[in-house]
C-alpha cells in the first residue's frame, strides 16, 4: 500500500513550529531575535538551487517498514502531535515544496528484512522502472550492489555525500575508486536508533548506594571487568531457590545474539579497514580478540549475575530482553536504542540512565558505538527512469538535509532527550556514543565478507573461548572474499 504525502499549508506552518522548538534554550534566555535575524543562507542547509522545481511528480520508495524498528523512517500517514512523527510528515511537505515533487512510501511491513530486496531484484530484472529508491537493512543491500542492482551515486546530480547529514565513516567504508551505490545518514533514524548502548536501572544503583553508571565512563572505569563485578553484586536469588532462573534479580542482561556485536565496537577491535590506496584488507588481531572473548565469556556465563537470552525467531529475544529490563528484574542491560521508544519502557515507573557499552581495558584508547547491520541505507535501482535520475538526486539530497533540519532535533534533542529521558547526564552520554561511530566493512558488507564479525555470536552461544580453532582460517577466507568483492566492485566503477 502507497502513502502519497500530500502538500498542506497547515503542516508548512508546523514546519516552522518544529524548527523553532527544537531551537528553544532550556536557560531560560530569550532568542527570539537572534531567530528572526536568520539570513536566507542559512535557511537550507543544502546547496540546491531555489528555483529548482519540478512537475509533481511522485518520487516512490520501496522500504522496510517494520513496526518498532523502521516504522517512519520514510512516511507517516497523517500528524499526531508526537514530536518524531509530526517531523517526519513535516519532513516531506518541506521536500515537496521545495522540488514541486511528492515522496511516495511504498512499505514492506513482513519481518523478513530480505523482501525489500528481493523485490527490488525482481523489478530490476524485469526492467521496470516502479521504484526510484529502495531503503533497506545494509547487510541485504550491499551483496545487491555488488551485483550491479543500484546506480552509481556519485554520478546522480545534486546528491552531495560530502555534506554532514550524510554519515562519512559509512562513506569512508564504502566508497571504493570513486564511487559509491548506497548511503546513509539522518536521513535514516535507524542510524541512530539501531546503535547498542547500555540501559541501567537508576532505583537499583540507589538502593546500593553504588553510583551510577556515569562516574565509571568519566574516570574511564566503564570495562567489561566493571560491569561482571557490578552484574554479581546485584545478583539476588529472589525466588529463594538457591539457583539462578527466573524469578531472580539479575545484574546484567543480554543475547547471545546481535547483543555481542557491540563488543566490535566498544572493545576495538576492527576486522576489516582500508589500506592507503583504498584496498579493504583483514585486519583482525586474533590474539586481542581472543582475549576480549575470555572477558565477555566471564561476563555472560561465570560471573554469577547475568541473565542471557538466547536468539529467537524475528528476533523476539530483543522484545523479552526490554520487557525484563522494565518489569524491574535486571540492573543493566545492553540493547539497541530503538528500546526507549517502547511503551513498556517509556511507561517504567523507575527511572533508567543510559550509557555506552563498556571497553575492554582502562588501557583501551577509545570505545566506539556499533549501529545494528540492519540500519537503513538508501539505493537508486538502475531500472530507474533515466529522465528522473537528476529529481532522485536532488530529492535525496533534501530529503537528507531537512532529516537534519527537522527530524534530527525532534528525535534526538525533543524525544531522546526530553520525552524519553529525564537525567540531562545521559544527554551528554548520548554524544559520548554518538561521538565515534564504527562502521566496519566486514559488517556493511557482512554476505560478501562472509560472516566473519558473526564469529563472536558463534563463540558467546558455544560458551567457552573458541577463537583460535574459529579463526585458524578466517583470514585467507576473508582475504579470499575481498578479493573477489574487490573485482565486482572494479567493474561497477569501470562501468
Amino acid at each position: 500500500m502507497r502513502k502519497s504525502i500530500a502538500l498542506l499549508l497547515a503542516a508548512a506552518t508546523l514546519v516552522l513550529a518544529l524548527a523553532a522548538c527544537a531551537d528553544t534554550p532550556t536557560d531560560g534566555t530569550d532568542q527570539t531575535t537572534d531567530a528572526a535575524a536568520e539570513s536566507e543562507e542559512t535557511l537550507y542547509l543544502d546547496n540546491i538551487p531555489e528555483d529548482l522545481k519540478y512537475e509533481g511528480e511522485d518520487i516512490v520508495i520501496l522500504n522496510r517498514a517494520l513496526a518498532g524498528w523502521t516504522w517512519d523512517e520514510i512516511a507517516v500517514p497523517e500528524l499526531n502531535s508526537e514530536p518524531v512523527n509530526d517531523a517526519m510528515f513535516n519532513r516531506n511537505v518541506a521536500v515537496a515544496d521545495r522540488l514541486n515533487l511528492n515522496i511516495v512510501s511504498s512499505p514492506i511491513e513482513d519481518p523478513n528484512e530480505n523482501l525489500p530486496i528481493e523485490t527490488i531484484k525482481r523489478v530490476v530484472k524485469g526492467g521496470s522502472d516502479e521504484y526510484d529508491l529502495v531503503a533497506a537493512a545494509v547487510y541485504v543491500t550491499t551483496p545487491a550492489a555488488l551485483d550491479g542492482t543500484f546506480y552509481d551515486l556519485t554520478k546522480l546530480e545534486y546528491l552531495d555525500l560530502d555534506q554532514g547529514y550524510w554519515m562519512q565513516e559509512y562513506n569512508q567504508a564504502m566508497s571504493y575508486a570513486g564511487s559509491q551505490h548506497t548511503a546513509t545518514g539522518v536521513i535514516a533514524l535507524s542510524t541512530y536508533r539501531f546503535a547498542f548502548v547500555t540501559m541501567f536501572n537508576k532505583l537499583e544503583f540507589d538502593n546500593k548506594s553504588v553510583p551510577y553508571l556515569y562516574e565509571a565512563v568519566a574516570n574511564n572505569e566503564w570495562t567489561l571487568d566493571y560491569q561482571a563485578r557490578l552484574a554479581k553484586d546485584f545478583y539476588r536469588d529472589t525466588n529463594g531457590n538457591n539457583k539462578k532462573d527466573e524469578g531472580d534479580f539479575f545484574g546484567f542482561a543480554s543475547c547471545s545474539g546481535i547483543n555481542t556485536d557491540a563488543y566490535w565496537a566498544s572493545c576495538d577491535i576492527p576486522i576489516v579497514e582500508k589500506d592507503p590506496d583504498g584496498n579493504y584488507q583483514y585486519v583482525l588481531d586474533v590474539g586481542y580478540f581472543s582475549d576480549v572473548m575470555d572477558k565477555v565469556l566471564y561476563l555472560f556465563y561465570d560471573c554469577g549475575g547475568t541473565y542471557l537470552f538466547p536468539v529467537m525467531t524475528n528476533n523476539v529475544e530483543q522484545d523479552e530482553l526490554r520487557i525484563m529490563f522494565s518489569k524491574g528484574e535486571t540492573a543493566m542491560m545492553t540493547i539497541r536504542l530503538v528500546a526507549v521508544e517502547q511503551p513498556d519502557i517509556r511507561n517504567m515507573e523507575t527511572e533508567y540512565g543510559i550509557v555506552p557499552v563498556p571497553k575492554y581495558s582502562e588501557e583501551q584508547k577509545t570505545g566506539g558505538t556499533m549501529i545494528h547491520d540492519q540500519f537503513t541505507v538508501f539505493a537508486v535501482p538502475v531500472s530507474a527512469a533515466k529522465h528522473k535520475l537528476e529529481m532522485i538526486g536532488a530529492a535525496m539530497e533534501v530529503m537528507a538535509s531537512e532529516s537534519q533540519k527537522l527530524v534530527k532535533p525532534a528525535y534526538y534533542e525533543i524525544a531522546l532527550k526530553r520525552k524519553y529521558m529525564s537525567d540531562p547526564v545521559a544527554w551528554d552520554m548520548l554524544d559520548i556514543i554518538f561521538s565515534d561511530i564504527h562502521i566496519d566493512p566486514a559488517v556493511t558488507y557482512v554476505v560478501p565478507m562472509g560472516c566473519p564479525h558473526q564469529k563472536m555470536r558463534s563463540i558467546v552461544a558455544g560458551k567457552k573461548n573458541t577463537v583460535s580453532s574459529q579463526c585458524a582460517k578466517l583470514g585467507k577466507s576473508v582475504d579470499k572474499c575481498i578479493s573477489r568483492m574487490q573485482k565486482k566492485l572494479e567493474k561497477l566503477a569501470d562501468s
